[in-house]
């Protein structure tokens, strides 16, 4: 995003009074308020429906939201002379969540079992934007391992990370069978087609990068974008596993978040269940043999390495908390 991306806003109904880049975007001072404009990748369509849902929170007593802003003509996207679309939100000012800080990890799950409470909502008997079978996804990335694997194991010059790859493949292949059979065996169909049914829906990108202390104990969620109808677990997943990744796995952090979680909104033993089912799934180790792949096959970057090195650092630790779910 540049400068000349502001163009958009003289669509919308209101004057522009500073402007800074802020998370790859342009925060916005203007007569109506703080607003950011960020790019926007999906459709109109999908844009209103997330409108929609935010007005919908909003009412029950959700506050507060980052609204998008509609345009002069009552549009929530604008174009710009390239075609890319850009959406104009609300934003409140505010410190990113730190995730080395037990105060905050526990206060930003508290904040999303309380999200999850509001984000049920049919507005129609057609569901749309439910998110893709588990199942689904892992038959595909088990075959994308394997699939890297042939691809590494026929290359006669090996980088270093290739090399090690090879070494930790059959332990994390193993491990991602596993989670798939077991994802069979449990009662996920059910779990699954529950929540849809129920109008339960996700985020999509509940992280650190989203949650934002306003003051004492006020937390403002962003970036609904990538929400959908989906087992809310999955959210509580995602923000679980990003935290023990960067807090070593430790037990304890595990059980403070769960508990922070629990007091909000209860865990039935199927969803306790289905978590520990996903964090058993290695997909960090997928997403960095995916992202070799899909880049520079012939010369690894020292960070994928890196990561590669402190996932099989720290799959002990990991496996130790799991036997603790």
């Amino acid at each position: 995003m540049n400068e000349k991306s502001l163009k958009v806003l003289e669509e919308y109904d209101l004057e522009l009074i500073s402007a800074r880049r802020g998370r790859g975007s342009y925060i916005c001072e203007t007569s109506l308020g703080t607003k950011i404009l960020a790019d926007y990748n999906g459709s109109e369509k999908k844009a209103a429906f997330t409108s929609q849902l935010l007005q919908h929170m909003e009412e029950k007593g959700y506050q507060p939201v980052d609204k998008a802003v509609a345009n002069k003509e009552g549009r929530l996207l604008c174009r710009d002379r390239d075609e890319q679309s850009y959406i104009l939100k609300d934003w409140y000012e505010g410190r990113e969540c730190d995730t080395k800080n037990s105060t905050d990890v526990r206060q930003a799950v508290s904040s999303l079992a309380r999200l999850h409470g509001y984000m049920v909502w049919r507005p129609e008997e057609k569901t749309e934007y439910a998110g893709e079978d588990l199942r689904d996804i892992w038959r595909r990335h088990n075959r994308e391992l394997k699939k890297i694997y042939e691809f590494i194991r026929k290359r006669k010059q090996k980088t270093g990370f290739e090399r090690l790859f090879l070494k930790e493949y059959d332990r994390f292949a193993q491990q991602a069978k596993a989670a798939a059979w077991e994802l069979e065996q449990s009662g996920y169909e059910e779990l699954y087609q529950n929540s849809l049914k129920m109008g339960q829906l996700c985020h999509g990108n509940y992280n650190q990068h989203n949650v934002y202390f306003l003051g004492r104990r006020q937390i403002f969620t962003a970036n609904f974008e990538k929400c959908g109808y989906d087992i809310q677990i999955n959210d509580l997943y995602q923000f679980v596993r990003k935290i023990m990744e960067k807090q070593e796995w430790s037990p304890q952090t595990g059980d403070q978040m769960l508990d922070a979680y629990s007091r909000e909104r209860p865990l039935a033993d199927r969803e306790v269940a289905y978590l520990k089912i996903r964090l058993s799934y290695p997909e960090k180790f997928w997403k960095v043999a995916n992202q070799y792949y899909n880049c520079r096959k012939s010369c690894a970057s020292w960070k994928s390495m890196e990561k590669l090195e402190k996932l099989t650092f720290q799959e002990e630790k990991r496996r130790i908390f799991l036997g603790f779910l």
